[in-house]
């Protein structure tokens, strides 16, 4: 090959090296275990504003919604009969708090060994939906639950009884400092969407739908300082179907011989053509719900205001793709262990990036990639929608 080829082969080559060295530093530093990334140097002064924050500041880590967030079923068949209805709170993906699970406390609890709030170890199901609830803070194991105020069963018109009846509640009992940084992820809608399929030609349910967030952040607004809410997409529920179709892994529980039937979520798992009607109106939601929830997040995010943020965190799982392991074995339904953590380091990974990178699909990994933070890092409080 003649020499200037040569020349500019070679050129083009440590071009391209420098090119994937830029990106690599743009993307950050992936490790599979959080506990190789390197300590932060704390900020000095410390910050002033919820809007200029970095992961590693927050002190106190929060939670509301349903029964994904109280980790139902997570750990799937259990040898005790029992607890295979359990709530695995330690496990779920945004509050759950034992030491050997990828979550979010575990992670910002790697920068800040202070941080409170997390959810730990298992119990039985804390149901709360609709009309149907404990009265006043009955519902709730608080030494295992902490801040994970979610109740398994709730729709978004329960947000004000997590909030009102144990949330702010808990906050007091535990002294919690108004100056304190606090992360809270909103997880809500699921069940909404399940139960309203049939309603979805109208835009009366989804009013119904962002009219009780709003009142729900308004509560915490009026009450909690300093808190930052992630606010967290529809997941596409209807891929499910698919996913879990004909599949044995769903029908361990009972037998094999017995069909899998989804009673938590009938909407999505009807067959036939009523089916597709169900799972059809359940998408109308999904996607008017998504909308709602990013007007309520820019509504915020024009606000400004210097002591309580919201801030969209799609999860763009194309669940369909994703192995069966990534659901409970209990009901093919709630996410597993496994899908915890991919949810969790998804969260994570993206919480300083602009929306457009947040919005990218999240794909499975059986050993998920964790980003380490950086000293320029800051939650991205106003990123476009």
């Amino acid at each position: 090959m003649p020499k200037p080829y040569v020349a500019a082969l070679s050129l083009l080559y440590f071009a391209a090296l420098g090119l994937c060295a830029i990106i690599a530093r743009a993307a950050g530093n992936f490790v599979t275990d959080i506990s190789q990334c390197p300590a932060l140097t704390p900020r000095s002064p410390r910050s002033t504003s919820i809007q200029d924050v970095r992961p590693d500041e927050f002190e106190v880590i929060m939670a509301l919604g349903d029964s994904v967030m109280a980790g139902c079923f997570a750990k799937g068949i259990q040898d005790d009969f029992l607890d295979n209805f359990d709530e695995w709170r330690g496990v779920s993906f945004a509050i759950g708090g034992d030491p050997d699970a990828l979550t979010l406390p575990n992670l910002v609890g790697h920068y800040n060994s202070a941080v409170q709030g997390a959810s730990v170890s298992h119990h039985g199901l804390e149901y709360c939906g609709g009309s149907i609830c404990p009265i006043g803070s009955h519902g709730w194991n608080a030494p295992l639950d902490n801040l994970n105020a979610a109740q398994s069963g709730a729709l978004a018109s329960n947000l004000l009884h997590e909030i009102n009846d144990y949330l702010i509640p808990q906050l007091a009992a535990r002294n919690i400092s108004s100056s304190s940084f606090k992360l809270l992820t909103l997880f809500v809608g699921s069940n909404d969407v399940c139960n309203g399929c049939a309603d979805a030609s109208s835009t009366g349910n989804a009013d119904r739908f962002e009219a009780n967030v709003r009142k729900a952040l308004e509560a915490l607004r009026g009450s909690v300082a300093n808190v930052l809410v992630n606010v967290v997409g529809m997941l596409p529920l209807t891929e499910i179907y698919g996913l879990t179709k004909d599949q044995s892994y769903c029908r361990q529980l009972l037998g094999q011989s017995i069909p899998h039937v989804n009673i938590l979520c009938s909407c999505m798992l009807l067959g036939g053509f009523l089916g597709e009607i169900t799972r059809e109106g359940m998408d109308i939601l999904i996607s008017q719900y998504n909308t709602r929830l990013q007007n309520i997040v820019r509504d915020y995010q024009a606000l400004a205001d210097p002591e309580f943020a919201v801030t969209w965190q799609p999860v763009n799982a194309p669940l369909s793709s994703y192995p069966i392991q990534a659901l409970s074995n209990i009901d093919c339904f709630h996410p597993s262990t496994s899908g915890h953590a991919v949810f969790a380091a998804a969260l994570w990974n993206r919480m300083t990036l602009d929306q457009e990178s947040r919005a990218q699909q999240v794909p499975w990994e059986d050993s998920p990639l964790i980003r380490c933070l950086e000293e320029d890092d800051r939650v991205l409080t106003t990123a476009e929608l």
